[in-house]
């Protein structure tokens, strides 16, 4: 039997809004892994702060508990200060009546997401979260799809709903579209990735999907 589609949710800047600066985050994982001695290929594109984790776990293994201590001191502070996004409850109960199975993907760890998804009372409207700790290889990697389809190995389709161009690379390489949410759209364009919707309102996502 084939099972309900799937729309997958980006966490920070999608479902909720915080102060969590990712460049901000990339930045200073970069600068101390330089000062550790590590050489970072020349690219064309700066270093997200996923691909630096990824890095130091192929290059730098011994660095990666304190590598990965930067964005999990900018994550605790950033839950606390977290808000829901406009119509983020609204959109999830209209797609659960449409039949859609909701699952968030989020880079956050476990503590982060149920905390911020528990405060503002989504995880009984999710079916799904899949965190770092749930995945080999963090977003702009597919591996998170890997687990989705997993749970929904029938799904007549998935789909991946999220504010950021990792977001839309991961769906990209995962096979999946993607609908950018207030997104940048340079950036966007600047790394090729493509778009099967632009909406600026969780409430344009029913329409989106359709």
């Amino acid at each position: 039997m084939t099972e309900p589609a799937v729309c997958v949710f980006d966490l920070d800047h999608t479902l909720v809004s915080s102060p969590l600066d990712l460049r901000a985050v990339a930045r200073e994982m970069e600068a101390f892994i330089r000062n550790r001695g590590v050489t970072l290929p020349r690219r064309e594109h700066r270093w997200s702060a996923p691909e630096l984790f990824d890095l130091v776990r192929r290059e730098a293994d011994h660095l990666t508990e304190e590598v990965l201590a930067i964005p999990v001191a900018h994550e605790r502070r950033a839950m606390e200060r977290a808000t829901l996004e406009p119509f983020a409850a609204e959109t999830l109960e209209a797609l659960k009546q449409l039949g859609f199975a909701l699952a968030v993907w989020t880079n956050n760890d476990r503590v982060v997401a149920d905390f911020v998804l528990s405060r503002f009372d989504l995880i009984p409207r999710l079916d799904l979260v899949v965190t770092r700790d749930d995945v080999v290889r963090l977003k702009p990697d597919p591996d998170g799809l890997r687990v989705v389809r997993a749970r929904w190995p029938l799904a007549s389709r998935v789909v991946v709903v999220g504010d950021s161009w990792v977001d839309g690379v991961a769906a990209q390489a995962g096979g999946a579209p993607f609908i950018a949410y207030r997104a940048d759209v340079a950036e966007l364009d600047r790394r090729n990735v493509p778009v099967t919707a632009r909406i600026s309102s969780l409430l344009d996502l029913p329409v989106a999907l359709a």
